[in-house]
């Protein structure tokens, strides 16, 4: 009845244009550019009319690199009073500039961007808040000559309250326009989430009853109370602020589970068979690039009752921009300046201090692969932050998302490879920390590339055969086969050249199926010499009697997987191993 469904969402028709090389819009977040300058624009248009039926002030949440500011920037453009006579050129081709709103070029467009401020200290964290406020005034003042002048800029100026600003703006609408103020913001959490891992306390002032970001809430609203602020969409990553943000703010809703819109941000699956089919990957080739990229890439979903699952936009463009220009495979699967923000996961296990308790999670997601829990849809940081928050925070942050319902509780997932990746990567830097062991003088990825080019385990046993020692020492846990796959697991995702496929499905007879521990495979563009299919056993020492009975067990099932699966039989130099641990000892065993 929007119109959501009820068109495919349609690429810029330059994109069809076989004489025109495709333009990819690879960290440009500016809706006109895309436009004007033929770079490719997967249509979100659509979903305006719903969103502007329903919603008045919203709050909407994705993890990073998903689109976000560029949808602000398209809703400035099609609200702004200023951009009403390029209606035609910006939207004409799109799915609104066929069925445009009655709100359609009738807003002042007020937009504040917290992406960009410096968190050393709260005066630092104050002065940056202050300034982006004071900007966006500025900003907005010099948009709209024909109501303010260089008097309102420099009187803005002069503020260092951001309270004190946007209540300049609100009084200086009300006072010399007719027109109501639709006010952006973006990245609204992106400075708290930076000071709440480390300085608690000075989160909580900062956003607590007489902290001056709540301040600043409570003045927008009594802009919206004045019905000189009429819109509002402001966007995050995590919910980490909204309880406190909120009690002094209570009218916006947060929107970001609503099932309608899982698909507002990101990409599906049509729409990156276009992409690919645009930046040359030929037809016969196709169905093998769609599957790579729907392991690496896809695999979000936003709300339990959504029906797609949608990929990150950004790691698509990414991949679709260097296989335009270099004609292949990237040799990073996530773009190496983006992938700071995911590797900031360390920072969530520590909020209050509770990085040795949330560590559990991380070893159960790796070792199982899934954790369960309710999903929190605000934090009230003041009374607690559980292992329901916990997690509630990988999945908003893209760590982890929703895979199926349990009753009243959700299942989530790694979402796909690439994150698979970063988090392994996290876990292995923790066993080395753990463990006590220097990674530079480990040199997991040497190990890695003597398997790879000579068909040698015996290093990275060697090196697996120290970790265990080592933290059986120190900690005293209870090993058991799980650890010790995870072990060898979270050591070859430091690695690029594999790709590494854990419990994977193979036939063990016509009619039966099994899961093998690891199957190792190239990844393009690298070409290691070998492959590798691998069973894991773990014996305790003091059950070392049975060891040869759990090694020959083992070696009859691999060889089974081997004899049935058709695609095991596939892969050229594939090399077979059972790797049998008896207590910290480990024996290989090649088949």
């Amino acid at each position: 009845m929007f119109g959501v469904k009820l068109i495919k969402n349609r690429i810029f028709d330059l994109f069809k244009n076989k004489k025109t090389m495709i333009r990819i819009p690879y960290g440009i977040s500016n809706y006109e550019t895309l436009v004007g300058e033929g770079y490719i624009y997967i249509d979100r248009t659509n979903f305006i009319e719903l969103i502007e039926e329903r919603y008045r002030y919203i709050f909407f949440l994705r993890p990073r690199k998903f689109g976000k500011s560029l949808f602000l920037s398209m809703l400035d453009y099609y609200y702004n009073i200023k951009y009403k006579d390029d209606f035609e050129r910006l939207f004409g081709q799109f799915y609104i500039g066929r069925k445009p709103t009655k709100m359609a070029n009738q807003y002042l467009i007020l937009r504040l961007d917290f992406s960009q401020i410096e968190t050393s200290s709260f005066e630092k964290t104050y002065d940056g808040f202050t300034t982006n406020v004071r900007f966006g005034a500025e900003n907005f003042y010099g948009r709209y000559p024909q109501f303010f002048n260089e008097a309102d800029i420099e009187r803005v100026r002069k503020y260092d309250n951001p309270s004190a600003i946007i209540q300049d703006v609100i009084n200086q609408v009300e006072l010399k326009t007719s027109y109501k103020i639709y006010l952006l913001i973006d990245e609204y959490d992106h400075f708290a989430n930076e000071i709440l891992s480390f300085r608690y306390n000075e989160f909580m002032e900062m956003v607590g009853q007489n902290g001056f970001v709540r301040k600043f809430y409570e003045t927008i609203k009594v802009g919206t109370q004045k019905a000189v602020i009429d819109r509002l969409f402001v966007t995050g990553v995590s919910p980490i602020t909204l309880d406190s943000l909120t009690s002094g703010f209570n009218i916006a809703t947060n929107i970001s589970l609503r099932p309608e819109l899982n698909e507002l941000m990101g990409f599906v699956e049509t729409e990156v068979v276009d992409i690919l089919k645009g930046v040359g990957i030929a037809d016969v080739d196709l169905d093998h690039v769609l599957g790579e990229m729907r392991e690496w890439y896809n695999g979000y979903k936003f709300s339990v009752d959504a029906e797609n699952r949608v990929y990150n936009s950004n790691m698509v463009l990414y991949f679709a921009r260097e296989f335009l220009y270099n004609k292949k495979y990237p040799t990073e699967l996530l773009d190496p300046n983006i992938a700071s923000d995911y590797n900031k996961i360390r920072k969530s296990f520590k909020i209050k201090g509770r990085e040795k308790e949330n560590l559990v999670h991380l070893d159960k997601l790796v070792k199982t692969g899934t954790l369960k829990s309710e999903l929190v849809q605000s934090f009230d940081l003041e009374k607690r932050f559980d292992t329901a928050d916990f997690i509630s925070l990988l999945f908003y942050q893209g760590i982890i998302t929703i895979w199926k319902n349990d009753l009243d509780n959700i299942i989530f997932k790694m979402p796909n490879y690439v994150i698979k990746q970063l988090y392994f990567q996290y876990f292995h830097k923790v066993i080395l920390e753990q463990s006590e062991l220097d990674e530079e003088g480990i040199n997991v990825k040497d190990k890695i590339n003597q398997l790879a080019k000579f068909n040698d385990f015996v290093p990275l046993v060697r090196y697996a055969e120290e970790v265990l020692q080592e933290l059986s020492l120190r900690d005293k846990m209870n090993f058991d086969e799980k650890h010790v796959k995870t072990i060898f697991t979270s050591a070859f995702y430091t690695s690029k050249v594999y790709h590494i496929h854990n419990e994977f499905e193979v036939k063990k007879s016509k009619t039966e199926k099994g899961y093998v521990d690891l199957l190792l495979t190239k990844r393009p563009p690298f070409e290691p010499k070998f492959q590798f299919v691998i069973e894991f056993r773990y014996v305790k020492k003091e059950a070392a009697h049975k060891a040869e009975t759990v090694k020959q067990q083992a070696i009859q099932q691999l060889q089974a997987y081997l004899e049935h699966d058709e695609r095991l039989q596939k892969l050229e130099e594939l090399k077979a191993y059972v790797i049998v641990f008896v207590g910290n000892k480990g024996e290989i065993v090649e088949l």
